[in-house]
């Protein structure tokens, strides 16, 4: 039997603490606090893709010291708006959906069900 392949991004800026993206994983603590559309939950997984892709590849830029090169001045460029924008999604939708929030806790997406989830 093929194991769930597990995706997770922490977003420290969203509210209340932050944004999780997780496919088909039991996080102990959580609580369902909330559902969005499968076309906001393209989105942010569209945003989460980038972002993880950009980040692996100023990763492997930073280990070949290519720092300072045109490339990976380009991925920090595009980092920053990506990371905005999947900050934004998360304070949107809880703004919208009117999610449960703790001041230490964070928010998951599972994106086999499109279920928001309360970490914490």
């Amino acid at each position: 039997m093929a194991k769930s392949r597990m995706q997770k991004a922490v977003e420290p800026n969203a509210a209340p603490s932050g944004g999780v993206a997780i496919a088909g994983v039991a996080t102990p603590g959580r609580k369902r606090v909330g559902q969005v559309t499968a076309e906001e939950r393209d989105e942010i997984r569209g945003l989460f893709e980038r972002k993880n892709a950009l980040l692996e590849l100023a990763k492997s830029l930073s280990a070949s010291s290519e720092i300072g090169s045109a490339l990976y001045e380009k991925i920090l460029a595009d980092l920053g708006p990506v990371s905005t924008k999947f900050s934004a999604w998360w304070a949107q939708k809880g703004a919208k959906y009117q999610w449960e929030r703790t001041p230490a806790g964070r928010w998951e997406i599972d994106f086999d069900t499109c279920e928001i989830y309360l970490i914490g």
